[in-house]
C-alpha cells in the first residue's frame, strides 16, 4: 500500500466505536488522496467473521457521506480527524471521497459468501495480495492504475482527476495501419503503430500476466511477473544515457476504446468483422488514432519491462526519469481484433504470439508453456494433466500441498508431475495405448475425445473427473498408511517428508504399471490390502529423477 502511494493511519486498530447503533473497529485506514480503503484482516475461518461484520460494513455503504462524517469527528481515531483536516478538508468534497472496504483473509472465502457482497466488499484474498506485492514492488505507484481498477474505482475518479472536468477523456496519435494483406495475419485482423509517450502508455496498460486478479475469461494468464532487477537496470540505463528504447512494444488494444481517422481526419468505422465500412485499402494507411484515456485497456505481450522502467517511484533516478515519463515515445504495435472474434480465440492468437516472440529469447519454461497449452488447447494430454493438478490440490490428500501461486513455497511444483507423471497416464491421442487410464475408462462416449475437431468439453470434464477419482483413492491409500512426519513436503526442515516430485510420480507410475498390465485399477480396499505395510518401505533409496524405477519397485512388491 505504501509503494502506491497510500498513507497508513496510525492508532486504528483495537479502538471500538459506536456507528448507526452499531458497535464495530476497524483494522487498518489506508488513504491515497480522495480514496479511503476501510480494511479488514483475518487468518481464522472468514466465513462467520465476515457474516458478523456484514451489518457494519452495509451501514458503511447505505451513506458514505455520513460515515465520513463520523470518522472525522470521532474521538476514539483521532489520526482520522487528524489527516481529514490536515489533507482532505478544503480539498476534497465529501461527495468526491471515495470509500471502499477492503476484506483480507489468509483463508479461502466461499463464493456462497462472497455472493452476499457483490456490490459492496472488496475481497483482497491472499493470492493476490501477493500479485500485488510483487507488482508494486517492481513499479512503485505506477501500479495504482491497476490497482484503482482491483477496487472498482475509475481512473477518472481518482485524485485531482476527479475536479478535472475540462480535461480530454482521450489522446490522438499519428500512426499507420497494417491491411491483412501486407501482416497475412486472418481476415479483420488490422495491425496499427504509433508512438505514445511512455506516462500515457503507462497509464493505459496491463500485461497479459499468470496469477494476476482478472478472471482467465477476460484476460491471459501465462506472462512472468515483473522482475524488479531488469526494470532498475533499464531504469539506470535511462538516467544514465537519456535516451528512449528503439524496440517495439507488442499490444493488444480494446477495440471500443480506440477511434481511427484518416489523415484528413475522417472516421475510420470497423465493422464487426474488423473491415472498415468504408472501402478498405490494401495498402498501409496513415492514420490519427484516438485513444481512451483509462486505466488497463492496453495489453502487453512483450515490451512489459521495457514500458516499466518509465514507472513512478521514489528511487533516486525518479527526478530525471519524471521528466523522460511525458517526454521519451515508444513505439506501439497493437493489434485490434475483430469485435464479433471469440475471446477464446484472442487468447489462443495472443498466447501464440508470446510463444513466437520469445522463441529466440531465453526458453520459455515449462510451466507456462504448460498453461499456454491448457488455454489454446483444452483437450490436450497436457491441459488434462494441469486440470487435475488444480483438482487434486483443492481436496484429498494432496489439498493445499501443490504450488499454484509463484510465492508459495515448500510445495509440489506441477511441470514435472504433469510432463512426466500425468501425461503417460491420461493421454488419449495414442490409440495402441495400453498404459492410460483412457483405455479402462467405461463411457461409450470416449472415443469422441481422440477427435481433432472435439469440442465436447462435458465430455472431458466427466473424463478428467474419472482420473481424478482414480488418482486420488491410491493417494488416500498412501497417506493412511504412511505416518504423519512422512506426509507431508520434504524440506531441510521437515526432511522425513515424502511428498516430491519424484514420490507422487512414482505412484502414478504404480497406477499405469496396473492399468498395462492387469487392465484395471483397485478399488480402495484392496489397495489397503495392498498396501499394508508400505511405511516400512525405503522410498529414498532411489534418486530425484528415478520416479520410473520407483513406480516399477513398488509395483514389484506390493501388487505382483
Amino acid at each position: 500500500m505504501k509503494n502506491m502511494g497510500f498513507t497508513r493511519l496510525p492508532y486504528i486498530d483495537g479502538k471500538s466505536f459506536v456507528y448507526n447503533d452499531r458497535t464495530s473497529e476497524i483494522d487498518d485506514i489506508f488513504i491515497n488522496e480522495n480514496v479511503i480503503l476501510i480494511t479488514e484482516y483475518t487468518i481464522g475461518n472468514p466465513g462467520g467473521h465476515l457474516l458478523k461484520k456484514k451489518v457494519f460494513y452495509d451501514k458503511i455503504y447505505a451513506d458514505h457521506r455520513a460515515f465520513i462524517e463520523f470518522l472525522s469527528n470521532e474521538e476514539k481515531l483521532p489520526s482520522f480527524m487528524e489527516y481529514y483536516k490536515s489533507n482532505i478538508s478544503g480539498i476534497y468534497s465529501k461527495n468526491e471521497l471515495k470509500v471502499q472496504v477492503l476484506y483480507c483473509s489468509k483463508k479461502t472465502i466461499s463464493t456462497e459468501h462472497k455472493k452476499q457482497f457483490v456490490d459492496s466488499v472488496i475481497f483482497f484474498d491472499y493470492h493476490i495480495v501477493q500479485y500485488f506485492k510483487s507488482v508494486t514492488k517492481a513499479i512503485k505507484k505506477s501500479s495504482k492504475y491497476e490497482f484503482m481498477e482491483f477496487i472498482q474505482i475509475p481512473f477518472s475518479e481518482f485524485g485531482s482527476n476527479i475536479k478535472d472536468s475540462s480535461s480530454s477523456s482521450h489522446q490522438t496519435f499519428e500512426g499507420n495501419i497494417l491491411p491483412e494483406e501486407k501482416s497475412k495475419f486472418e481476415e479483420g485482423y488490422k495491425i496499427i503503430s504509433f508512438y505514445i509517450d511512455a506516462g500515457s502508455l503507462l497509464r493505459r496498460s496491463y500485461v497479459l500476466r499468470k496469477n494476476g486478479w482478472k478472471d482467465l475469461e477476460n484476460i491471459g494468464h501465462y506472462q512472468r511477473m515483473l522482475e524488479s532487477p531488469k526494470i532498475s537496470s533499464m531504469r539506470r540505463y535511462l538516467y544514465e544515457r537519456d535516451r528512449v528504447f528503439i524496440n517495439n512494444i507488442i499490444a493488444t488494444i480494446s477495440t471500443d476504446k480506440i477511434s481511427l481517422f484518416d489523415k484528413d481526419s475522417n472516421a475510420l468505422t470497423l465493422g464487426e468483422d474488423g473491415q472498415f465500412t468504408s472501402e478498405n485499402s490494401t495498402q498501409v494507411l496513415p492514420a490519427k488514432i484516438r485513444i481512451d484515456d483509462s486505466a488497463n485497456i492496453i495489453g502487453l505481450i512483450d515490451g512489459q519491462h521495457r514500458t516499466y522502467a518509465y514507472h513512478e517511484a521514489d528511487d533516486q533516478y525518479e527526478e530525471k526519469i519524471s521528466g523522460l515519463r511525458e517526454v521519451q515515445n515508444l513505439l506501439v504495435t497493437g493489434i485490434l481484433f475483430p469485435k464479433n472474434e471469440s475471446k477464446q480465440k484472442r487468447l489462443e492468437f495472443e498466447a501464440n504470439l508470446f510463444l513466437e516472440i520469445n522463441a529466440n529469447q531465453k526458453n520459455v519454461p515449462s510451466n507456462i508453456r504448460q498453461e499456454i497449452e491448457l488455454m489454446i488447447n483444452p483437450f490436450s494430454s497436457t491441459s488434462i494433466g494441469k486440470r487435475i493438478v488444480y483438482k487434486l490440490n483443492e481436496s484429498g490428500p494432496l489439498s493445499d500441498l501443490i504450488e499454484l501461486y509463484w510465492y508459495e513455497k515448500n510445495k509440489l511444483k506441477t511441470a514435472s508431475i504433469v510432463s512426466y507423471g500425468l501425461i503417460p497416464l491420461v493421454k488419449i491421442e495414442d490409440i495402441k495405448s495400453k498404459d492410460s487410464l483412457f483405455s479402462i475408462w467405461k463411457n461409450s462416449d470416449r472415443e469422441k475425445l481422440k477427435s481433432k475437431d472435439i469440442s465436447d468439453s462435458a465430455l472431458l470434464d466427466k473424463y478428467i473427473d474419472f482420473l481424478v477419482t482414480e488418482i486420488r483413492i491410491i493417494l488416500i491409500v498412501f497417506k493412511e498408511k504412511l505416518s504423519n512426519d512422512k506426509w507431508r513436503t520434504y524440506s531441510p526442515s521437515s526432511k522425513e517428508g515424502l511428498l516430491t516430485v519424484s514420490f507422487i510420480n512414482g505412484v502414478l507410475n504404480v497406477l499405469r504399471l496396473l492399468v498395462e498390465n492387469e487392465q484395471k485399477t483397485l478399488d480402495i480396499d484392496s489397495y489397503r490390502n495392498k498396501l499394508a505395510n508400505i511405511d516400512d518401505y525405503d522410498f529414498k533409496k532411489f534418486k530425484s529423477s528415478q520416479y520410473r524405477k520407483l513406480g516399477e519397485d513398488i509395483y514389484d512388491k506390493y501388487f505382483k
